[in-house]
């Protein structure tokens, strides 16, 4: 009897054990020491350099696509470990449906244990030195010409320099996104008046459809001979804003005239702008200015320019999955990048899990189509636009999309686009966005269109700061968006 116990006993031993090892994931590693032309199932390169991790994500993805057509997956799945380093990527890291894992064998993409890896959409700029041009200098303040330090980008194969408006080029330094040379350096003035009462008002409230108004003092005979001059305004309504170019400026009647086409509700007298991209407003640490005519960078660097690593961003995201499921991105920093970070779109069960998204020009997730995506555990900060776009279901039949966004700290986001950025957006049917903390915005927390959203366990402080008409979970202008639970 003691013999069989024990026989049986070794038996379901050998398969338990037999089971665990089948199910353990097959492990891949990148390196920015790697070569892709290694077998990548080393963590570190053999000291005859012989073998070693690959050096690209887009490698370790090939080799996955690789197994998957000479059979399947293994049974647990993929983990590609990224050591740790900075990944200057040259364009973003595609993800397809051939790209999927299964509910039993997923891809995942991490980070390794206990390494700092960041993914960034950037170049750090090199060869700074002092402004000598005495045209240059002629136009900084100054206190500020000794301070001001200039980079030629295009000398550095930096050439795609965007526009203000779309595909922009940031500068970030020490982690930080730098300020674009403006006045005033904080907060806004006001417009005395318009120039053209023609009649336009709304609600009652007289206005100009025409960009044209008195402005007070004498500060822009400073910006005569700026080549791209823009402003960012409040022009009608203190939750309606837009960048416009400066089309002309009569420093003898005091008058700015802006280029068309004008703003939707038109401009009235008090309403707040301030100026922007101005090299002759580039007088406080932290504020920079590119002339895109020479691709020459000017700034004044808050503290030692060897040691706050100066980057720009290039590319316009960092991740882009289309029809992937079962993959997951976890513990990277995803950073400098000029549109959103990570798009997520026609997938299943996707995951981003304790990333760190920041400094992008854009959103740091936008998650659309598909079911059942989350953005677990991440930290958000820096962005252009809101936090974490999610969208899905079926509004005819109220089929839920099962989208979530849990446990994330999004804070000191809608950096750009100041009004209608959320932390979270909830649309289409049946999203979630639970257990979030969410504070310092120019505007609402938390906006929602569509049905049968779930929003609960949120914690929120400091938002609508810049911004009237709002509220820090909002809504509205549909009496079909029904069924959401707050």
């Amino acid at each position: 009897m003691q013999v069989w116990l024990c026989s049986a006993m070794l038996l379901v031993f050998a398969i338990l054990s037999a089971s665990a090892v089948s199910s353990t994931p097959m492990k891949l590693y990148v390196s920015v020491d790697g070569n892709d032309g290694w077998s990548g199932r080393l963590p570190s390169p053999k000291s005859d350099k012989t073998d070693g991790p690959f050096a690209t994500l887009e490698r370790a993805r090939d080799e996955i696509r690789a197994m998957k057509k000479t059979g399947v997956l293994p049974k647990g799945g993929v983990i590609v470990e990224v050591r740790g380093g900075w990944y200057e990527l040259a364009k973003p890291f595609e993800l397809t449906a051939e790209d999927s894992g299964t509910p039993s064998a997923p891809v995942i993409y991490r980070a390794y244990n206990g390494e700092e890896v960041h993914l960034v959409g950037g170049k750090v700029v090199k060869n700074f030195k002092p402004v000598t041009d005495p045209s240059v200098l002629r136009r900084l303040d100054e206190r500020a010409r000794s301070h001001v330090l200039q980079a030629d980008l295009k000398a550095q194969g930096i050439t795609n320099l965007g526009s203000i408006l779309k595909n922009r080029l940031e500068l970030f330094f020490q982690n930080k996104p730098m300020t674009l040379a403006r006045y005033p350096n904080e907060g806004f003035v006001h417009i005395v008046d318009v120039v053209e009462y023609d009649g336009h008002q709304i609600h009652g409230r007289k206005g100009s459809k025409v960009g044209k108004f008195y402005y007070e003092g004498d500060r822009p005979k400073r910006w005569v001979g700026e080549s791209e001059i823009w402003l960012h305004g409040y022009w009608f309504w203190d939750w309606s804003d837009q960048r416009q170019r400066v089309q002309a400026i009569d420093t003898e009647k005091r008058i700015i005239t802006l280029a068309p086409p004008y703003h939707r509700y038109g401009y009235r007298k008090g309403q707040w702008y301030y100026a922007f991209n101005i090299l002759a407003e580039l007088d406080s640490p932290g504020e920079w200015y590119l002339d895109r005519s020479t691709g020459v960078l000017y700034f004044w660097s808050p503290s030692d320019i060897e040691k706050g690593r100066p980057v720009v961003s290039i590319i316009p995201n960092l991740v882009v999955m289309n029809g992937a499921s079962f993959v997951t991105l976890e513990g990277f920093t995803l950073e400098a990048v000029r549109g959103t970070a990570i798009i997520i779109a026609n997938g299943v069960s996707n995951r981003v899990i304790g990333c760190t998204i920041r400094n992008a020009g854009g959103w740091a997730v936008r998650i659309s189509g598909g079911k059942a995506n989350g953005v677990i555990d991440c930290d958000i900060y820096g962005v252009g636009d809101g936090g974490i776009v999610l969208s899905g279901g079926d509004r005819r039949t109220l089929t839920p999309a099962g989208h979530y966004a849990e446990n994330n700290h999004i804070h000191h986001y809608a950096r750009w686009n100041r009004m209608y950025r959320p932390a979270i957006a909830l649309n289409g049917v049946g999203n979630r966005a639970v257990h979030n903390l969410i504070h310092d915005a120019p505007h609402q927390a938390i906006g929602f269109s569509g049905n049968d959203h779930v929003i609960e366990f949120n914690e929120i402080h400091h938002v609508c700061t810049e911004s009237n008409d709002a509220g820090a979970i909002y809504s509205g202008r549909d009496w079909t968006w029904r069924g959401t639970v707050i």
